[in-house]
């Protein structure tokens, strides 16, 4: 099997992969929302960045989370926000100092702040931002913002490191639950004239309707609608990775693919390639939807411009 033939297996076999992908990723990202998972990352950041004290029995990151402007922010009575605004950050962490020392200017407010610049994290930090703007409060204000922009560049780090743990893990649950074996499937395609035609029909039909996407996991944290609660919103995510697995599954249904466990293997060399197989799948499947949607995209326009008659047989 050699030219369009061969290129129809691997589009079938893209758009198993992009089907599930959807759904892998709208899994994540409902798992995400249950857990809060932005919002903690984010609190874990700050806690890095204002570590310390504000007076004796306040610590900085709980006075900076009680403030207004922040509060604002918060879905529920009891939320957190998921996202804030590095400007926001400047405001908040320079009214705090002022209204702790009630009043006078910056050098005095945080040299209010308990403990000396060795002893006090965020002491220490507020010195030199203003050692650095010079006693100026705007630039003073634009040096937290840049450090809180460059602490949440770590957070988006840890934040696609645990989401890249957790693709894995839902894709296997996935994969494995419903038996998406790439060997077995490669064969199907290979073997099944009408498989494959029906899997390029699918995949037009994907690529022309230019399906929004869930958000690829692993983004850094953005802010969600305004006025929904937590609980909102994950129920809403986790609807739609029902829809986005019902959506998987009856495109493998629709072709006639093999899905499910009808049959296990019985030789240990069958075994071997049902493991292979699956992951094969794992893998690919934890890579997400874009990157499918992407792959998709250009194995559609060689289709479409066709076949280079040496390749043909």
């Amino acid at each position: 099997m050699f030219g369009l033939d061969t290129l129809n297996v691997l589009v079938g076999l893209v758009t198993v992969y992009l089907a599930f992908g959807v759904a892998c990723t709208a899994v994540v990202e409902a798992i995400n929302a249950w857990l809060s998972v932005r919002s903690v990352t984010l609190r874990a950041a700050l806690s890095v960045l204002l570590a310390g004290q504000l007076n004796q029995t306040t610590p900085f990151v709980q006075a900076f989370y009680a403030h207004p402007l922040v509060r604002a922010m918060t879905k529920g009575a009891r939320g957190k926000p998921s996202y804030i605004p590095p400007d926001v950050v400047g405001h908040v962490v320079e009214d705090l100092i002022l209204a702790n020392s009630r009043g006078g200017s910056l050098v005095q407010a945080i040299d209010a702040l308990p403990g000396t610049p060795a002893t006090n994290h965020v002491k220490g930090l507020l010195t030199s931002l203003l050692a650095e703007a010079q006693g100026d409060a705007a630039a003073f204000r634009k040096g937290m913002e840049k450090h809180f922009d460059a602490v949440m560049d770590r957070a988006a780090g840890w934040f696609k490191r645990y989401a890249h743990n957790v693709s894995l893990a839902v894709a296997a649950a996935l994969v494995i639950g419903a038996n998406v074996d790439t060997v077995a499937l490669a064969g199907s395609l290979a073997a099944g004239s009408a498989a494959r035609a029906k899997m390029a029909e699918i995949a037009e039909r994907q690529i022309a309707a230019s399906p929004a996407l869930a958000p690829e996991a692993g983004g850094q944290p953005q802010a969600g609608p305004a006025g929904n609660t937590a609980v909102d919103q994950a129920t809403r995510q986790s609807d739609a990775a029902q829809m986005a697995l019902d959506r998987a599954i009856s495109t493998m249904e629709a072709a006639g693919l093999p899905l499910g466990w009808k049959a296990t293997p019985r030789t240990v060399g069958a075994w071997l390639a049902k493991v292979a197989g699956l992951l094969v799948s794992i893998f690919a499947v934890s890579l997400g939807a874009p990157f499918w949607f992407d792959l998709l995209q250009g194995f559609m326009q060689v289709r479409t411009s066709g076949i280079s008659p040496r390749e043909k047989v």
